[in-house]
């Protein structure tokens, strides 16, 4: 009899009719030839594996009075016909089939009086293959776990399926499960608990210490995160109802775009993952000017740790949907990353997933409970606006009856207040992409998907660009009237090219020029006092004269136009009083006193 830990029992107490907190995966086999007998032999090879995992025959127990958290306790009976079942597609047998079937099974809870699991064996998709969707309470282990029961629900070999099952692992249940034995070390746990909390106060100490120099930079982040998180269409109370949506990526060009520009790969998921929803967000009108803030699960298992429990937390990164360009935003997805893992760095000795509390289980589901009755979500500010996990896969090809995978898919929790998941597993040589939704809130959840591809169709185009030095020195050379439209240059912030310095020279000069011509014309407007019989006379027009070299091409503002008349007018009027040449032998003629 084996209690649960604090942080597995969550999901058992956070479970709501409209938020079943199951996990699964959707595995995609293509058989060699068509075959008759491919769901008997997949039964079969299941039933010889029911003594490997505990998650085979363990069931929820609960302690009396909800007093302490359930324990597992071993069935011995089990309906393989209820645990382990057949379907088949409508045609075409297509990827869209195949998803409707999975969002329709996935929105069922599990029945928590069994062992908390169903395998589903799905034929009927095109070119002969077949899918395996299976389901397991979260409850009962994470991702990282999950991935370790890999060996055992299929096999790493083509010719593995034939080969003796390993001998039974999973102990008998001796003890008996009564109401006094469970109240009891209900009590008895809670007092160890104590002691062992006793016991850890010098690490917890040790812990402290580390995290102070950086408590008051983490208390920022943490307010900042909370006070600038936007509301989004995401974030309100769900129904029952799912949708489910997939992509893939080639995982061999996801790790050379992270090489190239200096990011993980979790960097990448998170930086296609907020053009996509930018994307998607500008498609329905609702993008806030603030950037999104992504739930982000963190392992907490040690390097080589197995155990079929849940080791996680949730932590906090931004989204830059408010990027509008497919590198600088893999950039800004990078810093926020690295933000959220210093952080964490800080504060992951001291989260303890094992935590007994008398009265737990009554108090959390209440609590639970009225939030989804009231929907707060509707009102509340989220915790954060949409999770995206990822979770490393298997790199070895996974067979099922003799037939190889071609794609493992996963699929994970919406939530009151967070009604999309994104979660992503690498495989082989490709990353799959599953995205779990309310279907009410997100009814079209494979446009996300698809954006998720092109967006990184972009950011491999921007990259390739910014390799191409034959790109950059056309640009800087051309100087045309009309510019070519440019390659996206997305790596760094946009630089605007600086004006040519014959441009500033010119308008330098012509400023000058309009300033000299000025001072001049008031000069002469100066020392030359027309008479009142000379400004009586009607001035005769002349023709303007510019000087060569003086004319500018540029629109004239209106001080320089005015500037101009005045020149224009002084040099009339100074023609005007210039005396006539007189004829030899006369005296020039008077013009007056």
């Amino acid at each position: 009899m084996k209690r649960l830990s604090l942080l597995d029992a969550l999901f058992l107490y956070m479970e709501t009719p409209q938020t079943p907190m199951h996990v699964a995966s959707v595995t995609i086999f293509k058989p060699g030839s068509p075959q008759d007998d491919l769901f008997a032999r997949f039964r079969e090879h299941t039933a010889a594996r029911l003594d490997l995992l505990p998650s085979y025959r363990r069931r929820l127990e609960p302690t009396p009075l909800g007093i302490d958290h359930p324990v597992w306790i071993v069935e011995d009976k089990l309906d393989l016909e209820y645990h382990i079942r057949h379907a088949a597609l409508p045609k075409p047998g297509g990827m869209d089939e195949l998803r409707t079937l999975i969002a329709q099974l996935h929105a069922v809870p599990l029945d928590r009086s069994r062992p908390l699991w169903e395998y589903h064996f799905i034929e009927g998709l095109e070119d002969g293959c077949f899918a395996v969707y299976i389901k397991v309470h979260h409850c009962t282990m994470d991702g990282v776990a999950g991935m370790a029961t890999l060996g055992v629900t299929y096999d790493f070999a083509p010719g593995a399926e034939h080969e003796r099952a390993p001998q039974k692992v999973v102990p008998p249940d001796v003890e008996p499960s009564d109401f006094i034995e469970l109240t009891s070390t209900a009590v008895g746990d809670f007092v160890r608990q104590g002691w062992r909390a006793v016991k850890s106060l010098p690490g917890v100490a040790r812990a402290l210490t580390k995290v102070a120099p950086h408590f008051g930079r983490d208390a920022r982040f943490l307010y900042r995160y909370v006070k600038e998180m936007p509301r989004t269409p995401f974030n309100k109370a769900i129904s029952a109802h799912r949708v489910y949506a997939t992509s893939s990526l080639p995982l061999q060009d996801v790790k050379a775009l992270a090489k190239s520009q200096g990011v993980t790969i979790n960097d990448v998921v998170l930086g296609l993952s907020a053009g996509a929803l930018r994307r998607y967000l500008l498609e329905h009108a609702v993008l806030p000017e603030k950037p999104l803030t992504a739930g982000v699960p963190a392992s907490l298992r040690p390097f080589g740790n197995a155990q079929l429990n849940n080791q996680v937390v949730f932590t906090l990164s931004r989204l830059p949907t408010d990027v509008g360009e497919p590198l600088p935003r893999l950039a800004a997805a990078h810093a926020a990353g690295q933000e959220a893992k210093d952080l964490f760095a800080d504060m992951r000795d001291l989260v303890t997933t094992d935590v007994s509390i008398l009265g737990a289980p009554l108090v959390v589901m209440a609590l639970t409970r009225l939030w989804a009755g009231a929907r707060a979500a509707n009102y509340l500010w989220p915790f954060f606006n949409i999770v995206i996990s990822n979770v490393p896969g298997p790199r070895q090809t996974m067979y099922c009856v003799g037939a190889p995978a071609t794609h493992y898919f996963p699929v994970s929790i919406p939530y009151h207040g967070c009604a999309l998941n994104i979660t992503v597993q690498s495989y082989l040589d490709q990353l799959d992409f599953g995205l779990i939704a309310c279907s009410e809130t997100v009814p079209d959840a494979q446009r996300i998907a698809d954006f998720i591809v092109e967006d990184f169709a972009a950011l491999r185009e921007a990259d390739a660009n910014l390799g191409r030095p034959e790109a950059t020195i056309a640009v800087a050379a051309k100087n045309a009237p009309v510019a070519a439209p440019k390659p996206s240059q997305i790596a760094e912030p946009k630089i605007e090219a600086p004006a040519p310095e014959a441009e500033k020279t010119s308008a330098l000069t012509r400023g000058i020029d309009a300033l000299s011509a000025a001072t001049e014309a008031l000069l002469r407007k100066v020392a030359q006092k027309p008479s009142p019989a000379a400004r009586a006379k009607p001035a005769r027009s002349k023709p303007k004269v510019v000087q060569a070299g003086k004319r500018s091409t540029r629109k004239r503002g209106p001080a320089e136009h005015a500037d101009e008349q005045i020149s224009a007018a002084s040099s009339a009027k100074s023609t005007r009083k210039a005396p006539r040449p007189h004829r030899k032998g006369r005296p020039p003629a008077r013009v007056g006193k």
